[in-house]
């Protein structure tokens, strides 16, 4: 009897779409324990490990273009177009590559979130796929890069591949996909964790009245200019970079060797920018946000909405992040009565769709694959 073979495609943008997928992925299991999985990207398997419960194949592949980032809220433009023009320009080829991928592992589906070419390669070969993710890369791009006519054809190629899915599922507080004709949406994705202020406290010997903020900027590398915040009585920082000894308000998280889940809803306050990933388990944890301002990320006032309907959020603007003069907005949260949290309705409705699709146990293996 042979198990279905799911293969997971992820973006290496930062560590947002694995966070999104993974609580699908183990839900999965649970619902077919026999499940194989494949995982692609450019991720560290170690960082894929993590989230995820079960054994995995991986294979480390570019599946897409990387944006270019200055920091964890800031584009590099330029730098962007650069990439995606030298990704697109040998377009076919990578559609070649990403066939000979699907025929050496022969899955019965795929998942993507959300590199777009190997659902176009997908598509061509019959192999069923399903997109998920809050927002897709071809607006994206083109908030960013408008243009010539390279960059409508490398928008018209994005594009094709998200069509090319059976479905595109998008989990709330999701961007509008109108040209797109096969999107569904679901509820909210995210991990709800145990929270253990008391014990955290006591492992870093604190009081249990002490208010923690946790600095959580997500996975790409950006200087932290926290030799400039201010001291708050009864007030600690919870960070995983590198903190001055002569600050005894900045701890650093690595010390208490907990899941991050169970860190964040251990929280009062979660200091972050306009994400998907933080956003959603902020909220469905009962957390409360405060954000740093990200106008030109076409996600951002999505986001921010829906965390001011389900929950708690105050913004500050980049001066304040730099200069430590959000005491106000901090405070203001602080003072809000914890949020309800949420239920990761999204999870199970994303279960229930990958599952239709998949075949039973018994499935002869390759079968899928045509060409």
């Amino acid at each position: 009897m042979q198990a279905p073979h799911l293969l997971l495609a992820l973006s290496g943008h930062g560590y947002g779409h694995l966070a999104q997928c993974a609580p699908v992925i183990n839900a999965l299991w649970a619902e077919i324990p026999g499940l194989r999985l494949s995982v692609c990207g450019a991720l560290p398997q170690a960082t894929v490990a993590e989230r995820l419960d079960g054994a995995f194949d991986y294979h480390c592949v570019e599946l897409d273009p990387v944006l270019q980032m200055r920091n964890a809220w800031e584009v590099n433009v330029p730098a962007s177009r650069q990439v995606y023009r030298a990704f697109h320009e040998h377009w076919d080829a990578g559609l070649q590559q990403d066939a000979e991928l699907l025929r050496q592992l022969a899955p019965d589906l795929v998942l993507a979130d959300i590199p777009y070419r190997i659902l176009s390669a997908a598509g061509q070969h019959a192999i069923p796929a399903v997109a998920m993710c809050s927002l897709n890369w071809a607006d994206i791009y083109a908030a960013y890069c408008k243009g010539d006519h390279i960059d409508r054809q490398i928008h018209a190629q994005m594009m094709a591949g998200y069509r090319a899915a059976h479905t595109f599922l998008t989990p709330q507080p999701a961007i509008a996909m109108p040209q797109l004709h096969n999107t569904r949406t679901i509820g909210p994705i995210a991990r709800r964790g145990t929270r253990k202020k008391p014990l955290l406290c006591a492992q870093y010997g604190l009081p249990e009245d002490v208010d923690i903020v946790l600095v959580a900027l997500g996975g790409i590398p950006t200087e932290m200019p926290l030799e400039h915040w201010p001291r708050i009585a009864n007030t600690v920082w919870l960070t995983a970079g590198a903190v001055n000894p002569q600050r005894q308000d900045f701890l650093q998280v690595q010390a208490l060797a907990w899941p991050f889940i169970d860190v964040l809803a251990s929280a009062d306050v979660v200091l972050t920018k306009p994400g998907y990933g933080t956003y959603a388990e902020a909220v469905c944890n009962g957390v409360a946000v405060l954000s740093l301002e990200r106008p030109d990320w076409p996600e951002t006032a999505v986001l921010n909405r829906w965390v001011r309907q389900h929950g708690h959020l105050e913004v500050m603007k980049r001066e304040q992040f730099y200069k430590g003069t959000f005491v106000q907005q901090l405070q203001s949260l602080l003072a809000a009565t914890p949020g309800p949290g949420m239920q990761p309705a999204g999870i199970h409705q994303a279960v229930a769709l990958i599952q239709s699709l998949l075949p039973a146990a018994g499935h002869a293996p390759g079968t899928s694959w045509s060409g």
